[in-house]
């Protein structure tokens, strides 16, 4: 299929969309069995290890690449005596090589030991980072060569395991470092750990028989599912094969019946699977985020228990996001009658001149069993008005399925349409019968709204639009990618409070909860498939069978949702024309014909990138992700538009740098510039996706102590930096809320609203939107507060003027703040106006470090910024950086030495009266981490702390009351414990660390909340 623009030059892609969950007790002849929950997990000994609990012991044998006796070198390697992106590496140096595609044979590194004696040997490897995603491992054991493939940017600098292997100390045992794919990769050093014959007969006979019915687990963890096995802090880096099992019993109502079919769903398993049921396998699924299921009917104990076997592998690593090993999302036994809706689609084309709305409705009928059946499909619009309903007799072989396609039109007094402002929903209920009884009901949302592409703009229903969003991680420190409700429902609204209307969301397919909300809440969304390299030993091809299912599994299953407005097959390849070209054939022509459909792309700025040879030639619309060392915004625009002047360009990724540190005051002031290259110009570029919203967990080499990539606006506990201040006003469509006249006394001012202009960024119209006001005194109490309807404010538009009035000669008041709400309530606009400056702050408490301090301190309403006064060891008076955060570290004092510091706080009014002094001493040890957040859900406690490259252990205390911490906990886990607490729900916590120096002071302690109801 052609997919180049015709010569008219413009693109139109018209349509709208449904989505298609099942929802639980409205499906006549379903019934699910909920098998979330806690089940047991475990590991067996050599099928993965807890990488940061490896260390070198007597027995281990070491060979680094200095080693010349047990080394063999063939081809040029450098030796490197630094290690690039700051990575550390074994003994004094290391070698690196770039390779080119086919040169495995002649250019290795192998490490050859010199064995006390034959038997079985873990293996290990390290290296420092080196930019090639798939360097080989092979291991040449007693039974032949093992090969295993490493991402060698992530995980740097550890000792990674390789798995347990029979060496015979005659034959010729080794282990190569070498590539079959272009690209850099370094060989450091290897090592050989003795394993006794015991351990491995008792591994073999749990491998044997870990999936029986009858095998013990009553020894295993606890786990949660969804969750990841991180949630125990002994596996909180652990890769390779873990196994859960669960005991369930049917409800009483299910029987066997040869007219009923029972599958077992799973959501997501990241990243390999293995089913078993009772002892028997069931099936295998391969892909970590997208959904797939078995038919068990022929395996379940309808009169007894059954149990649920599953074999994880969390060993493939994509990129610098974090391999959450589990089961990540739901598992659900779904009943059925033999025939049944397996799939269903409703294609909403508005008309937007007549007001109406032409429906289309696909959907397929499955038949189980082995007679042919003839049903009649019925399908109505809950909320039409006049009744609607679509029928039609089907005739469905036995064991076959048969797709029915069906259309109306819905009249114009019943169209709502679907925005980001107001994101309005239908329901569809669509039900087979045979001889007037019900076989299967099935009823879904969707959405009715309008997508228009034309070489230089987006339209949505009718309105060409300039949107801002985000890349959202699906990642969090304690959920991982598993993601409850409440985490979700808290992203959304804090990404559209800072403006995101569309995005490309991730490189990944996504938690159906998260698409379903951003339905419920507008956002724009672009879905991609977990494609990111393809040279990933999963990939083969020139059919690419892996990547179609995913997105085949992706597609099917979010196909309805009206948030999503295209699909992309893949992130940053490279030589990928020829993938390009077959999957986004295949989606346009066999899975979707109605969506935009691309493939992010970074090259296409590269002189060797042209529309002969790279995809940009084929995709809907061009995604470009977009970072500093491709040169000046401008150019890279200027770029992509003279390669293809008739495509509009979303930058689907933007990041200038990461923060420096974890400190909630990262700020990147430069994206400021950044987006003026499309401040009234560049009117082809239609929008932009920032990296990232939130910071998400990497091994990757340069991230943060803590294990945390800091990109976000928001850390990884989801608490704002004062970078999401600076979005919340880039992505606003309002250029300035200005107020004059304000007279406190009298009780009245002006507010002036003025709207960006139509080639800003972003831009788009105003309607139903309302200015809420609000007066407050000093405590922050609201005095006065009143909203206005607001009129349309469309982009260019002047100023609109408002006057407000309030109660006159009220005490005290403190401050005036404006929020301009759209109709779903999220902030398009928000500004404070100091009327005084801010109360006296306190400090509440001083921690003592080595040479510094960590002063803390009660945030006072009104406040905008604090620093710290206090004199040096010269007796001069010092004053502090600035802080948006509740406390601040003083470096570069004298150990012993007692200092007086004092507290003060800044709004545009000017600085309040200093706090009380408080006296503090460095004490020569280290600053105890912060803690970022403590809670408790369920049975866990849960505390975030900071971390330092040389930390080694931390200790948590915890109790009851501040003063009363008894309970102790220790861990080597980065960032974050898990702790199983005793006694009573705890109220506070405090945290020490453990250094190659020594120990730490212990922390302020902090609260302890309770989260609840955490799947609503």
């Amino acid at each position: 299929m052609n997919l180049k623009y015709l010569a008219f030059r413009i693109l139109f892609l018209v349509f709208g969309i449904c989505y298609a969950q099942t929802e639980k007790g409205n499906s006549s002849g379903e019934e699910q069995l909920l098998l979330s929950g806690n089940w047991k997990f475990h590991t067996i000994y050599g099928e993965g290890s807890n990488y940061i609990d490896i260390s070198e012991t007597p027995e281990d044998i070491v060979i680094d690449n200095t080693n010349t006796e047990l080394v063999e070198i063939q081809g040029d390697w450098l030796t490197k005596t630094e290690g690039e992106r700051g990575s550390g590496f074994y003994g004094a140096n290391y070698l690196q090589r770039d390779f080119k595609a086919g040169e495995s044979d002649q250019n290795y590194v192998r490490y050859r030991p010199e064995l006390p004696e034959s038997g079985f040997y873990e293996a290990f490897v390290r290296f420092p980072f080196a930019s090639h995603l798939t360097a080989e491992l092979n291991v040449n054991h007693a039974n032949g060569i093992t090969a295993s493939y490493f991402n060698q940017r992530n995980r740097c600098d550890q000792w990674l395991s390789l798995g347990i292997f029979s060496f015979d100390k005659t034959l010729d045992s080794y282990i190569e470092v070498t590539a079959i794919t272009a690209w850099t990769v370094t060989a450091d050093a290897v090592m050989f750990r003795p394993v006794s014959k015991e351990k491995m007969e008792t591994s073999v006979a749990e491998k044997a028989n870990i999936f029986q019915s009858d095998f013990d687990d009553s020894n295993w963890n606890d786990l949660s599912v969804p969750g990841h096995w991180g949630m125990l802090n002994e596996f909180s880096n652990y890769t390779g094969k873990g196994w859960y099992r669960k005991d369930f019993n049917l409800p009483q109502n299910w029987k066997a019946n040869s007219k009923e079919k029972v599958r077992l769903k799973f959501d997501a398993v990241y990243h390999i699977a293995k089913v078993f049921l009772n002892g028997e396998l069931v099936g295998n699924h391969q892909g970590g985020f997208t959904p797939f299921e078995f038919d068990v009917t022929d395996k379940l104990h309808f009169n007894g228990p059954n149990v649920l076997a599953v074999e994880v592998d969390n060993s493939a690593l994509v990129g610098a996001t974090w391999n959450w090993g589990g089961i990540i999302r739901d598992v659900h036994l779904v009943k059925n009658n033999d025939v049944r809706i397996s799939y269903q689609y409703v294609h909403a084309d508005p008309d937007l001149k007549k007001g109406t709305a032409n429906l289309k409705l696909k959907i397929r009928v499955k038949n189980s069993s082995a007679q042919k059946r003839t049903v009649l499909l019925s399908a109505q619009i809950d909320e039409a008005s006049t009744p609607v309903n679509l029928q039609h007799m089907v005739s469905i072989p036995p064991n076959s399925t048969q797709e029915v396609q069906l259309a109306t039109t819905l009249p114009a007094n019943d169209v709502r349409l679907w925005h980001f402002d107001t994101p309005h929903l239908y329901h569809i209920t669509t039900s087979i019968t045979e001889e007037d009884h019900v076989l299967d009901t099935r009823k879904d949302r969707f959405g009715i709204r309008k997508i228009e592409l034309t070489d230089s703009k987006l339209i949505l229903n009718g309105e060409p639009v300039r949107l801002a969003g985000f890349n959202r991680v699906s990642d969090h420190r304690y959920w991982g990618s598993s993601e409850p409700q409440y985490l979700i429902n808290k992203d959304v609204d804090l990404m559209k409070n800072a403006g995101a209307n569309f995005m490309r969301i991730m490189h990944g397919t996504q938690n159906k909860k998260l698409i379903e909300r951003c339905d419920e809440k507008g956002i724009l969304i672009f879905e991609e498939v977990n494609v990111r390299e393809l040279t990933n030993p999963e990939f083969t091809p020139p059919h690419y069978p892996l990547a179609k299912q995913w997105l085949k599994e992706m597609i099917e299953r979010d196909i309805n949702h009206p948030s999503i407005i295209g699909w992309s097959v893949g992130n940053e390849l490279k030589d990928h024309f020829d993938y390009a070209k077959l999957t986004i054939d295949y989606v346009k022509n066999e899975l979707d014909l109605y969506r935009l459909v691309t493939c992010v792309s970074n090259s296409g700025w590269r002189d060797t990138a042209t529309p002969q040879n790279d995809p940009n030639a084929l995709v809907d619309i061009i995604m470009h992700n977009l970072y500093p060392f491709q040169g000046r915004p401008d150019e890279v625009f200027k770029t992509l538009r003279s390669k293809w002047p008739n495509k509009p360009v979303f930058i689907s990724e933007y990041g200038i740098q990461p923060m420096a540190t974890t400190s909630l005051d990262g700020d990147i002031p430069e994206i400021s510039e950044w987006n003026n290259s499309l401040r009234g110009k560049n009117p082809f570029v239609i929008g932009a996706s920032l990296w990232t919203f939130n910071d998400y967990r990497s091994g990757y080499a340069a991230t943060s102590p803590e294990e945390n990539r800091v990109w976000g606006l928001v850390n990884t506990w989801r608490q704002r930096r004062k970078l999401y201040n600076r979005i919340e006003n880039e992505h606003s469509p309002i250029q300035q809320i200005e107020v004059s006249d304000l007279d406190a006394r009298k009780g009245n001012a002006k507010i002036s609203i003025t709207p960006k202009n139509s080639g800003d960024y972003p831009s788009y119209t105003l309607k139903n939107h309302r200015l809420l006001w609000s007066v407050h005194d000093s405590k922050g109490d609201t005095l006065a507060q009143n909203s206005i309807e607001m009129p349309v404010l469309k982009p260019g538009a002047g100023p609109t003027e408002n006057n407000i009035n309030w109660k006159s000669y009220l005490s005290d008041i403190s401050s005036l703040n404006i929020n301009l709400l759209s109709p779903n309530g999220y902030k398009r606009f928000h500004k404070s106006v100091a009327i005084t400056v801010p109360e006296q702050p306190s400090i509440s408490q001083i921690e003592s470090g080595n040479t510094s301090v960590r002063i803390h301190f009660n945030p006072v309403f009104g406040a905008d910024t604090y620093h710290v006064i206090h004199q040096n060891t010269n007796g001069e008076l010092v004053k502090s950086e600035k802080t948006t955060t509740n406390f601040l570290e003083i470096e570069n004092l004298k150990n012993g030495k007692e200092y007086i510091f004092q507290l003060i706080a800044t709004n545009e009014k000017g600085i309040s009266k200093p706090s009380e002094t408080r006296i503090g001493s460095p004490s020569g040890k280290e600053l105890p981490p912060v803690i970022w957040d403590a809670f408790i859900v369920g049975d866990k406690l849960v505390v975030g702390y900071s971390g330092e490259t040389d930390d080694t252990d931390y200790v948590v205390r915890y109790g009851t009351r501040a003063s009363y911490l008894p309970f102790k906990n220790a861990t080597r886990t980065k960032g974050m414990t898990v702790i199983n607490f005793e006694g009573d729900d705890p109220h506070f916590v405090s945290i020490m660390k453990k250094t190659k120096k020594g120990e730490s002071e212990w922390s302020k302690p902090r609260y302890v909340y309770t989260l609840r109801n955490i799947n609503r």
